[in-house]
């Protein structure tokens, strides 16, 4: 659980639900259950978060669809991504 204070004076907190991976999909859904609490007030709300990923082929065709170009890819580590890698990868992308 995440909390921080707002202008208002208000406790904002967020914290995981529940997440749920189907790697056929290429998808994660992460449950977030977000609250407010000021004074006697309180808010809460659940939102599902999706993380969609994308083969480095297909991700490349989207970026250049939105009129970016791939500049480089590089690893976690910031070190230049082999063309056939498929662990995380970092695009640096540039308006055409």
């Amino acid at each position: 659980m995440r909390t921080v204070a707002a202008p208002d004076g208000a406790e904002l907190r967020v914290s995981v639900v529940a997440e749920q991976r189907d790697e056929t999909a290429r998808t994660q859904t992460t449950l977030l259950r977000y609250e407010r609490h000021h004074g006697s007030d309180s808010t809460i709300e659940e939102r599902p978060w999706i993380l969609h990923w994308y083969p480095r082929g297909q991700f490349e065709k989207l970026a250049m669809t939105a009129g970016l170009a791939v500049t480089a890819v590089s690893d976690p580590d910031g070190k230049p991504a082999p063309a056939d890698a498929t662990d995380l990868l970092h695009f640096r992308l540039q308006a055409t």
